[in-house]
C-alpha cells in the first residue's frame, strides 16, 4: 500500500500529537476502526487536509474528533458532521517525530 507523511498543524490533536509532528500514513480507508487517527479532506475547505481520531462509525460514515480536551479547539464532526468512509485519505500508522 502507498504511504505518505502528514504533518500536524495546530493543537487540536494535543496531547497525543503536537504542532509539527510528522506521521506516516497508509493511503487507504480499509481497516478503519474506532480509535484510528485518519487524514481526510475538510468537507468545507477544498484542498485542506485534516487529522482527527475516529470516535464512532457505522457502515458508511465516521465521526471524527480532535484529541484536545477543549471542545472549542478542534474543527471536527461537531462542526461539520459525519464524513464518508471513502473520504478518508489515509490512516496514521507511525509517529516519526522522534526519529
Amino acid at each position: 500500500m502507498q504511504r505518505f507523511i502528514a504533518v500536524i498543524s495546530g493543537d487540536s490533536m494535543w496531547p497525543t500529537y503536537n504542532n509539527g509532528d510528522r506521521l506516516t500514513c497508509i493511503a487507504s480507508h480499509e481497516g478503519l476502526r474506532v480509535g484510528s487517527v485518519v487524514v481526510f479532506e475538510h468537507p468545507f475547505h477544498s484542498g485542506m487536509n485534516v487529522i482527527k481520531r475516529v470516535t464512532s462509525m457505522d457502515e458508511t460514515t465516521v465521526f471524527v474528533e480532535g484529541d484536545q480536551p477543549d471542545p472549542t479547539s478542534s474543527d471536527d464532526s461537531h462542526n461539520f458532521g459525519r464524513i464518508l468512509r471513502t473520504s478518508v485519505l489515509g490512516v496514521v500508522i507511525e509517529d516519526l517525530t522522534d526519529e
